[in-house]
């Protein structure tokens, strides 16, 4: 087994939220360059594991070391340490094998750090993008991942629009998250160091490939919808947690351990959350989730301390009450009504959405945004009791779904947490 530093093993490649999204979308802009150029030697990719990311052959030997920093100094002396460190980073490398320095600015120097031999320390290069530039702005990555997708199908013969690159990014986007995650997961509750974890979670370029030449689904296929829904709800809890990681005040824990959660949820568990959130819909449609339902949602998981991720959707419970599920649900003097009768029809009797029958069947409490007292299901709604021709069984089903309560978020985090 390769010898690996300790440093190597206990270190961390995440010194903040934005540095991480920044380091991923470096790692896969180099991995598609390498197609594009046909690179034959590079079989994977590694992320958080002997540096920031890491390009293997196909024998598991290192073809490129990359260390990324999203620093906004200009200044080369402010990177030294962080250059002699990559310099010195030698387990499973040979003599071909290349290191390389991103950075978000522009630098007053960008030569190359010089090997030294007596100390160990080998050549360092400042990486330069397709544009002759040797920086790419934190702002200016993904158009850069735009452009090199573009450039990989053409070089291809392959159909190029704006949707189908956008397309193919959200899925390289989904497989890198997974593999993240999982690594963290691992870390956490597997034993494992955290260089094992990461040595564990492999990119293949095969798998890159294969996002490459995925095609799009059409918009009234429920796959695709889930798919779009799964991006947006990754990309906008990115954002969240980059604007909010210096902001003490707020534990962002329930937040990280949602977007686990998430990045990893099968179709099956996908849709139940799609419906979870607003369990008056009717089908999932494109229309059905945004920005602003992501945030809705999200600010319940902020609000309410203690959410469980581990068994199916992200939720709370409190002996004697028993589960909470959040939703992006608003009510006001305006939609109410509407809103508790358009459930209602959903679940009415057997004939209607058996996902939306199931959640409310599941969880004993949804958490709303309301002003008003906790409410149940059947107390709110003209159709209550309009239920023929099922058997007892469904009766007390349908009993329990209408007796799901509507909870606040000030009431339910009060119930939680008293």
């Amino acid at each position: 087994m390769t010898e690996v530093s300790s440093q190597i093993i206990n270190s961390s490649a995440i010194p903040a939220w934005s540095g991480f999204i920044y380091q991923g979308k470096v790692a896969l802009y180099h991995a598609l360059r390498l197609l594009v150029q046909r690179d034959l030697q590079a079989h994977s990719l590694n992320v958080e594991h002997l540096d920031d990311f890491v390009i293997h052959d196909r024998s598991g030997n290192v073809l490129s070391l990359h260390q990324v920093k999203a620093m906004k100094n200009d200044k080369r002396y402010s990177y030294n340490s962080a250059l002699q460190q990559a310099s010195k980073v030698s387990a499973r490398c040979n003599g071909n094998t290349v290191r390389w320095f991103h950075v978000s600015v522009g630098l007053d120097d960008f030569s190359d750090r010089a090997a030294n031999d007596a100390n160990g320390e080998h050549l360092v290069q400042f990486y330069q993008y397709h544009d002759e530039r040797c920086y790419v702005e934190t702002n200016s990555i993904d158009t850069k991942l735009n452009e090199i997708v573009a450039q990989y199908l053409q070089s291809y013969g392959l159909p190029s629009t704006e949707l189908l690159i956008a397309h193919k990014l959200a899925k390289l986007h989904v497989l890198l998250a997974g593999r993240v995650n999982l690594a963290h997961y691992r870390n956490q509750h597997e034993s494992m160091n955290k260089f094992e974890a990461a040595e564990s979670i492999p990119v293949y370029f095969a798998e890159i490939v294969d996002c490459l030449r995925s095609e799009v689904i059409h918009s009234d296929d429920h796959a695709a919808i889930l798919f779009e829904f799964r991006k947006t709800l990754l990309n906008r809890t990115d954002q969240i947690l980059d604007s909010l990681q210096e902001n003490e005040s707020i534990d962002l824990n329930g937040i990280c351990q949602c977007r686990f959660a998430v990045a990893n949820m099968d179709t099956p568990a996908l849709t139940r959350l799609y419906y979870s959130k607003k369990p008056n819909q009717k089908e999932i449609t494109l229309a059905g989730f945004s920005n602003d339902t992501v945030d809705t949602y999200l600010r319940i998981i902020i609000s309410i301390m203690g959410v469980k991720t581990s068994e199916d959707l992200p939720h709370y419970f409190k002996s004697g009450l028993g589960s909470f599920l959040p939703t992006a649900m608003k009510f006001d003097f305006l939609n109410q009504k509407l809103d508790v009768e358009q459930i209602q029809k959903n679940v009415d009797a057997l004939r209607g959405n058996l996902t939306i029958q199931d959640v409310l069947y599941d969880y004993d409490n949804l958490v709303v945004h309301m002003d008003s007292a906790p409410f149940p299901l059947s107390s709110k709604c003209s159709a209550t009791g309009k239920f023929t021709e099922i058997s007892e069984n469904n009766k007390n089903r349908i009993t329990k779904i209408n007796n799901v309560r509507f909870v606040s978020v000030r009431d339910a985090s009060d119930e939680i947490n008293d």
